[in-house]
């Protein structure tokens, strides 16, 4: 079984490379955009005594696209649009995907795994409390949930709406929030810097975190276990709150001005800010609506149970991850 995996060389695809290849998987084709990302990927299946097919490849172009799926069985779609204008996001996440399942369907792929987010769930439908798992609402349009949400969302809605729909075997995984070395080390989940202030908004709230080695080892299973049609929730084990992770990370990484602000007070701060928006034509931006409140900072519960029925545990535990990630980032804060 060949699977092709695109965006290898990023922060998630590199460890989806490792699971894959401890899971046993030796056919692998990884497509990248940047051609010097080759060398690391081939040198890091070497280490197992894979020889890999890397390839340099641009989604957006047609043509490359034909040629990275032909004699493809299964894809594992890890590449998205996470920088740039909106604009970018949207031609690297939907535009790209699109291009991905028109090739898929001509070269006759049977599986295909979109990885998608946590953010395509209309959160603000929920109430205090509810449960997030993979029955829950999801967003129409994402349009007032900002750029990255609008993307994933219209990717999604893309997805289930291809005709390779009608075809092929799919599967979507949708991970919280992807957390590890190298990576970012505070979700605005938990809060936001204002004038070298961090307004503290998550509070008690569950933060919904992953641990990237233990959502890539999700990814492959889902890949290889998921039935057709699934759809699976990524988040580890004893998740900590927000607080608390702020709490460590002021503690071990940086200290930080903080300002708790509670979800009501936020709410209704927002409100206000919406409408002084609204009357002054944009002259302040309304980054916080009450729509955006509901949906990042209404506290809600989450569960992994759909995914642990396919057999899946982390490979790392929450105390030990959340050690390497404030390790690192204190390393990183103390270099030159």
């Amino acid at each position: 079984m060949t699977i092709l995996l695109t965006g290898a060389s990023g922060f998630l695809g590199r460890r989806i490379v490792d699971s894959l290849l401890r899971a046993g998987q030796r056919d692998l084709r990884l497509a990248v955009r940047q051609s010097a990302s080759t060398d690391r990927l081939r040198a890091q299946a070497a280490a197992c005594s894979v020889s890999t097919d890397v390839r340099a490849a641009n989604l957006l172009s047609r043509e490359q696209v034909g040629e990275i799926v032909r004699d493809v069985d299964t894809i594992i779609h890890a590449a998205a649009g996470t920088r740039g204008g909106a604009a970018d996001m949207f031609m690297n996440s939907v535009v790209g995907t699109r291009n991905l399942l028109d090739a898929a369907v001509n070269a006759g792929v049977r599986r295909i795994v979109l990885i998608s987010s946590f953010s395509v769930y209309d959160t603000g439908r929920l109430s205090s409390g509810d449960l997030l798992d993979e029955d829950s609402p999801l967003e129409p349009d994402g349009v007032q949930k900002g750029a990255y949400a609008f993307t994933k969302v219209q990717q999604e809605i893309l997805f289930r709406s291809h005709p390779i729909q009608s075809g092929t075997e799919s599967v979507i995984v949708r991970p919280g929030v992807i957390f590890g070395p190298g990576g970012s080390g505070m979700s605005s989940r938990v809060g936001i810097s204002v004038l070298g202030t961090f307004a503290a908004l998550g509070g008690s709230n569950a933060l919904p975190l992953t641990y990237v080695d233990n959502c890539a080892d999700a990814i492959v299973q889902a890949t290889l276990y998921g039935s057709a049609g699934a759809v699976v929730n990524v988040v580890d084990d004893d998740l900590p709150t927000c607080g608390q992770y702020l709490k460590r990370y002021r503690a071990e990484v940086r200290r930080l001005r903080v300002v708790p602000v509670p979800y009501l007070a936020l709410l209704w701060g927002s409100a206000c800010l919406q409408r002084y928006s609204l009357r002054s034509k944009g002259q302040l931006p309304a980054i916080l609506t009450p729509y955006v409140v509901k949906a990042m900072y209404r506290p809600v519960r989450y569960s992994n149970a759909r995914l642990k029925a396919l057999g899946w545990m982390p490979r790392v535990a929450m105390e030990p991850a959340l050690q390497a990630v404030m390790t690192r980032l204190g390393e990183e804060r103390m270099s030159p």
